[in-house]
């Protein structure tokens, strides 16, 4: 099946190419299943926007999503008003609150799984897996965990990342060295070169996660990415660009086009799988 077209446009006398990421056709008519991973600042705003998604979709007729959130981390009393948690929440894990807040009072049956991605880790049957974690190295080991022991697994990777003021969301096959790069494809050896200086940081306050992180930038990220790639993706059934760069300093939005030469940038290479 084609993970991708080429279309040709003529503009004012030039010949434009242009290459679409191309929805699986059995989608259009199941629930699609996603696996997000982690549950904080970026993680629980995308599950706000894919709680919403899933009511727009079956209100157009689709079957919806099914999300299964997936999170070691507990509630702290700096998450509070920076993530889409209350103080009552302070000292339970982040997945198991947010998931049974929303299957309480959103009628659903959605899954959380209360545990950190390991080396060993093996993730549930998932069209989409979405990431929103702070470690290259933790990326890592989700591109391991998927490489190695889910090579039966057909799907795609949203990954979302961001620092200070800026973020960026992409997303491409779940598989390395598929016809669409996968995250990993054009970053991994970016957080390969991170990963070495990584350590851990312990929990700060609001002021500190605040000045780490500028308001809005979690959000931002993660309503881009929802409502730029995976809502037109579901309702278009295809993406001419696959990938977003957010600056709120300047306030710029950039897309990256579906477009192997846009990828070869980034040290990508097509092969012949």
């Amino acid at each position: 099946m084609r993970k991708y077209s080429h279309q040709l446009t003529i503009l004012f006398g030039l010949i434009k190419m242009t290459t679409q990421m191309l929805m699986p056709i059995s989608w259009g008519d199941k629930v699609i299943n996603i696996t997000l991973i982690g549950c904080g600042g970026t993680g629980s705003a995308m599950l706000t926007e894919l709680f919403q998604m899933n009511g727009i979709l079956k209100a157009l007729g689709g079957k919806g999503i099914h999300v299964t959130a997936i999170d070691g981390d507990e509630v702290s009393t700096s998450n509070v008003f920076r993530q889409n948690f209350w103080a009552h929440d302070v000292g339970l894990n982040k997945a198991e609150v947010l998931i049974s807040r929303f299957n309480m009072f959103g009628d659903l049956n959605w899954d959380f799984i209360p545990t950190y991605i390991t080396e060993s880790s093996s993730l549930p049957s998932t069209d989409i897996v979405i990431t929103c974690v702070d470690k290259a190295s933790v990326r890592l080991t989700i591109n391991d965990v998927i490489n190695s022991r889910m090579r039966h697994l057909d799907g795609y990777w949203l990954d979302l990342g961001n620092d200070n003021h800026t973020a960026q969301a992409y997303f491409g096959k779940a598989l390395s060295g598929k016809e669409i790069p996968s995250p990993f494809d054009l970053f991994g050896s970016q957080w390969e070169t991170i990963s070495e200086t990584e350590h851990e940081v312990p929990s700060c306050s609001t002021e500190e996660a605040i000045a780490k992180q500028t308001f809005g930038i979690n959000s931002m990220c993660a309503k881009s990415a929802a409502s730029m790639l995976l809502f037109p993706f579901f309702r278009q059934g295809r993406l001419e660009h696959n990938g977003i760069f957010i600056d709120l300093h300047e306030a710029t939005t950039t897309r990256m086009n579906v477009d192997p030469i846009e990828w070869g940038f980034y040290g990508w290479k097509p092969t012949n799988n």
